[in-house]
């Protein structure tokens, strides 16, 4: 019985594809459906990627995958067509025409081609890092989010949007990583001004202690054997105030945003338990004689 039901399957599959493809339209149309769900099935089969910090290889192996169904199956899709074989058999047969379309191709497709494997290849970044680069003057500054043949796609830390880099000019930028060392830390400056009326040394210690209590900072000097107090340094003596400077250094840059925004509260809350504690501010005194 089961032999009979395979038998049968199989009879009607193949008088089903006999039916398809002895039809160009019905073939045509098979044949689209055919790439529309194959370029499905390697967004599934990627997609335990999507989510994760993971190599460009993955990414770059991806666009190269769905560029190979598309070019492959359309140009099937193509020689169906009497119009379109004959104008492509002319093309092929004129050696002045492929010059001309070789020439379009290097210069365009095939360079961003060529840049993105090399990317690929010698990974200045990966998926997920955070870079700042500079094309045509202009600074973007946001995260990896893919790369396929043609183009690198960054997401703008400042707006949310979506920045395509043609990878030609991706690979000959300057790229500004803070992800591509692992072993690497982040680290950032925070200044504050005190009064002259303050307590110099009382303040610095208080500035010392309130940043090596945070969290990030302890597990970023905890990796690299840090074990020296916090230095905070007499930055500048202005006009309003005594300058101090002093260096957050966590693990990554998202870490350092928030312990800065930490730091500075603790600091305010501590000043405001202390008499001999003041931020400066820009004020004028008015002495009557």
């Amino acid at each position: 019985m089961d032999n009979n039901n395979y038998e049968e399957l199989k009879g009607s599959a193949k008088t089903f594809l006999q039916a398809v493809t002895s039809d160009n339209l019905y073939y045509g149309l098979f044949l689209l459906a055919v790439l529309i769900v194959a370029l499905k099935l390697v967004d599934l089969i990627f997609r335990p990627w999507k989510k994760k910090k993971t190599s460009i290889h993955i990414s770059f192996l991806k666009g190269c995958l769905k560029a190979f169904l598309i070019i492959t199956i359309g140009m099937k899709i193509c020689s169906l067509s009497e119009t379109l074989s004959g104008f492509t058999s002319q093309i092929l047969m004129s050696s002045s025409l492929i010059v001309v379309v070789l020439g379009f191709v290097f210069q365009e497709g095939l360079s961003n081609i060529v840049h993105g494997f090399i990317l690929s290849i010698f990974k200045p970044f990966q998926i997920g890092d955070r870079v700042m680069i500079t094309i045509d003057g202009e600074g973007i500054t946001g995260y990896i989010e893919s790369i396929d043949l043609r183009s690198t796609i960054i997401k703008n830390v400042v707006n949310s949007s979506h920045v395509i880099v043609p990878n030609s000019k991706m690979d000959m930028c300057v790229i500004d990583n803070s992800y591509f060392d692992s072993n690497s830390v982040s680290s950032n400056f925070l200044d504050i001004s005190i009064t002259y009326e303050s307590n110099l040394e009382k303040a610095i210690a208080v500035v010392s202690q309130v940043i090596a209590a945070h969290p990030y900072v302890q597990t970023a000097r905890k990796e690299k054997n840090i074990t020296e107090p916090v230095a905070v340094l007499v930055r500048d003596l202005g006009d309003s105030g005594i300058y101090l400077r002093a260096s957050v250094m966590t693990k990554t840059v998202e870490e350092n945003f928030a312990a800065c925004s930490d730091i500075r509260r603790t600091l305010v809350a501590c000043f405001d338990q202390e008499s001999d504690l003041e931020f400066a501010y820009p004020h004028v005194q008015i002495v009557k004689e």
